[in-house]
């Protein structure tokens, strides 16, 4: 809902294994323009193309690419590009509780990856294009940190209001949201807006 893809628009979902985001972007789009769906492992594309094909969609094109490496062939070409990047998993700690086994090393080099991912991301998009970047965190050091640090060195892009959900009315005005499962009754998340400007 955030994202809030057009029709007949080109979309670019870049770690979307198993698939329901990109699914839902390509139903908001109503089965038109281009969904590209991508993941780095073989069993999860077959989550999204299973997925694909038992709603009928016509319009999404899965495909095995690493997030983390850049691809010249996409540079400029979408109006719409979601990074829902690996991360710590905090936010949904309650529907897997083994994810408080992690180890520290496990957590911490998670920023550098991605951050990677969203420079990758961010040169896909068109300019006015919208690039949304989503965690199911709660570590400010892989949500907000990640964006500013990201900003400081993009100027090509800024943060914008989130105006179509009502869930954090602290932040949203500012470009992003964060949910905490004992504010808003929902897994923890993050998401950021950003457009691309120039």
């Amino acid at each position: 809902k955030v994202l809030n893809p057009k029709e007949n628009s080109n979309a670019l979902d870049v770690c979307s294994a198993p698939g329901g985001k990109t699914t839902h972007i390509a139903t908001l789009m109503k089965n038109t323009g281009k969904v590209i769906s991508r993941d780095v492992f073989d069993h999860k594309l077959k989550l999204i193309n299973n997925t694909v094909n038992r709603l009928g969609l016509t319009n999404v094109e899965v495909q095995n690419f690493d997030a983390s490496i850049l691809d010249e062939n996409s540079v400029d070409k979408f109006d719409y590009v979601l990074a829902d990047v690996p991360c710590s998993g905090l936010g949904i700690i309650r529907r897997k509780p083994e994810i408080k086994y992690k180890s520290k090393s496990e957590v911490k080099d998670l920023p550098v990856l991605q951050r990677k991912i969203l420079e990758n991301a961010s040169k896909y998009v068109k300019v006015g294009g919208n690039l949304l970047y989503s965690t199911c965190t709660i570590l400010d050091s892989e949500n907000i940190e990640v964006i500013n640090n990201f900003l400081k060195e993009n100027d090509n892009f800024e943060l914008v209001p989130i105006d179509e959900v009502n869930v954090d009315l602290d932040n949203q005005e500012k470009g992003y949201l964060k949910i905490y499962p004992n504010i808003h009754g929902m897994d923890g998340f993050f998401i950021a807006k950003l457009k691309r400007v120039r």
